[in-house]
């Protein structure tokens, strides 16, 4: 009897640890985002922290993507982008990224330039800085410490910007592009680069995947247009994009996500009205666009720049409502948001849209040649080598 009491109360012991362990998964999954963000705090004030040292534009290795500058851009047709990644740090130790990180360096190099930088080269020549970027953490809170992270992020993005000025021509259009916290950072240089002469040179702009307020185009961006047709240039594109489950996610988008205000600080959106510009259809409205419409996402983590990947089309359909970009369910599963911790806040490893932008930044680009209002240079002389034979000298005769 004492031997099967003992066996009960062992069972009941292991009934109870298994109850508990579920217990704890439990609790674990439903508080998963607040515990993601509690590992990722850096836990020390921002008016303390010491940042890795800057980047150094002038140098080669600032820089995820840059053309060489040894060739006249006279020779590469198009114009010249500027790419801001989105965010890949994601935070624990440090408000900004630690840009001598080799995890970090491996991502931007796998993930950051196959996917989102390199779509655009057939558009003109890319330059995609390195930037101390603000953790991913900065932007699931609102505290003071974050926005102040976020602003350091800028700083960096707008030094190379005006070494990316100096090197673009005046008869070379220009695109800007902006993903997740990227979006933030090209939204602000808009508002600070982009409000006399330098309008007109600029084919398009890309805010992905981070709000613009409908009303910035009543203020700071009174001198641009969204980009609702085609033909548009001199114009913003945006849009988030948002998968069916994503429910919290699109919330947060449309209440609590950061955007500069007119006197340049951060603000929440705080429900404002959001420019949405379908894809695949470039247009504003809410027409729902379906699936054939898709030209084709690609998943190009690890690809080598010089190849280049083969475009996944008619994946998702596409309808803009309420400021927000609604998608269908993407067939290949490598185009949908990974089922990962902290998943639905990281950095995708594709470009839902790549095919799509890649065509239209380059048609864009040349709408806005096509007009003529920039300056033309004249092309390079092409010269024939004339050799000339030494004739002997003759003197008069006397």
């Amino acid at each position: 009897m004492a031997k099967l009491g003992l066996v009960h109360l062992r069972i009941f012991i292991s009934v109870c640890i298994g109850l508990l362990a579920v217990a704890v998964i439990l609790a674990f999954w439903y508080y998963r985002d607040d515990v993601f963000q509690s590992l990722n705090d850096p836990g020390q004030p921002f008016q303390t922290y010491l940042p890795t040292p800057a980047p150094n534009y002038s140098q080669t290795e600032a820089w995820l993507h840059r053309p060489e500058s040894d060739i006249d851009p006279i020779t590469i047709p198009g114009g010249d982008i500027f790419v801001v990644i989105p965010t890949f740090y994601l935070g624990g130790e440090h408000w900004n990224a630690p840009i001598d990180s080799q995890k970090l360096q491996r991502n931007f190099t796998r993930i950051a330039v196959p996917n989102y930088v390199l779509p655009y080269k057939n558009a003109g020549r890319v330059y995609a800085p390195v930037y101390r970027q603000a953790a991913l953490y900065t932007f699931l809170t609102n505290r003071d410490d974050a926005v102040d992270a976020q602003i350091f992020a800028y700083g960096d993005v707008r030094r190379a910007f005006e070494v990316f000025l100096e090197e673009n021509p005046p008869e070379r259009p220009i695109v800007l592009v902006g993903y997740g916290q990227g979006g933030l950072h090209v939204q602000k240089l808009l508002q600070e680069f982009f409000a006399g002469e330098l309008q007109k040179k600029l084919a398009v702009a890309y805010i992905i995947d981070h709000p613009l307020t409908l009303d910035s185009f009543e203020r700071k961006l009174s001198g641009l247009t969204p980009c609702t047709d085609k033909q548009d240039t001199n114009c913003v594109v945006a849009f988030g994009a948002f998968e069916p489950a994503e429910k919290k996610r699109a919330r947060m988008f449309v209440q609590k996500t950061m955007v500069w205000d007119d006197k340049g600080r951060l603000d929440s959106v705080r429900g404002r009205p959001l420019l949405c510009i379908n894809p695949l259809l470039w247009t504003d409205g809410t027409d729902y666009a379906p699936a054939r419409l898709h030209l084709g996402g690609v998943a190009a983590e690890g690809l080598d720049k010089d190849v280049a990947p083969a475009p996944m089309p008619q994946q998702t359909g596409a309808q803009c409502q309420g400021g927000i970009l609604l998608l269908d369910t993407p067939k290949q599963k490598n185009l949908r948001r990974p089922n990962r911790f902290g998943g639905k806040y990281r950095t995708l490893p594709f470009n839902l849209f790549y095919e799509d932008l890649r065509l239209d930044a380059k048609r864009r680009v040349q709408n806005l040649l096509d007009k003529n209002i920039l300056p033309k240079r004249a092309p390079i002389l092409e010269t024939d080598t004339i050799e000339i034979e030494d004739s002997p000298v003759k003197l008069p005769e006397k």
